[in-house]
């Protein structure tokens, strides 16, 4: 099953937004049925349970417990512990998160971590979800569900990032020398026959299909680069090139 995905609107400043964030967590907890082991909840730093909207949320006694290293227990009975931005770096066994005071770079974060059956977020500001949002699509509290956004309209900008992904390491959080020049070559041949993607967009979708999102910045990079040439970049070897752009148009 893929990972659940909650966006919560509202800001920092809403203990409103912050109990419906909980909610969500427990009920992602019951809908797993036995699958979720705990919950985490992450925020920016530890002193961020301490004397903020989230102390009002949780009970002081419950965020000072958190703030100490203790475990608290979701209304369902699910174990929660916190994390923040310096001690997150791997999850052992399922879990739902609960992002709060969350900025793009956090959730870069979640989204490179493993284990996750459900990711519920609340923004620190309106709008600093905007691009998460748009990748993943989440189920957004108060708007009705919407089918998946479509990230690359050109058809054979796709298939070259379906074959750009099946051919680089994905494993590692950042392109190699050999897989960033596949991912430059892969940009150069698309522009050359006159195919422009915003690469925001690029980026999102290959976070989307399993890029870690740093690799996914450095693609952005590469394109934006690409995508600032004045004219059609030269190909180094242009018969291979032409083979590869017919294969991706063959598989549309």
């Amino acid at each position: 099953m893929s990972t659940i995905r909650v966006l919560v609107p509202g800001d920092d400043q809403s203990e409103e937004a912050i109990s419906l964030a909980f909610g969500y967590a427990d009920e992602i907890c019951k809908l797993s049925q036995g699958t979720v082991q705990e919950a985490i909840l992450f925020v920016p730093g530890k002193d961020s349970v301490i004397f903020t909207t989230l102390t009002s949320a949780l009970g002081e006694r419950n965020a000072k417990k958190l703030h100490d290293g203790g475990i608290v227990a979701l209304p369902s009975g699910m174990p929660m512990r916190l994390e923040t931005i310096r001690t997150l770096r791997w999850v052992t066994k399922p879990s739902v998160l609960i992002s709060i005071y969350s900025d793009q770079k956090m959730l870069d974060q979640v989204d490179s971590t493993k284990n996750l059956f459900g990711i519920v977020a609340v923004p620190y500001i309106p709008e600093a979800l905007e691009r998460w949002q748009k990748t993943w699509s989440p189920t957004v509290h108060g708007a009705p569900k919407q089918s998946a956004q479509k990230l690359i309209g050109d058809p054979v900008v796709e298939q070259a990032l379906v074959s750009l992904t099946h051919g680089i390491n994905l494993s590692h959080s950042l392109l190699n020398p050999r897989d960033k020049e596949h991912s430059n070559r892969t940009l150069r041949i698309l522009r050359a026959n006159g195919h422009v993607e915003k690469p925001e967009n690029l980026r999102s979708w290959a976070v989307k299909n399993g890029w870690h999102p740093k690799a996914a910045e450095e693609l952005e990079k590469l394109a934006i680069k690409v995508l600032s040439l004045k004219s059609k970049p030269r190909l180094s070897d242009p018969d291979v090139a032409k083979r590869t752009y017919d294969y991706w148009c063959s598989k549309i």
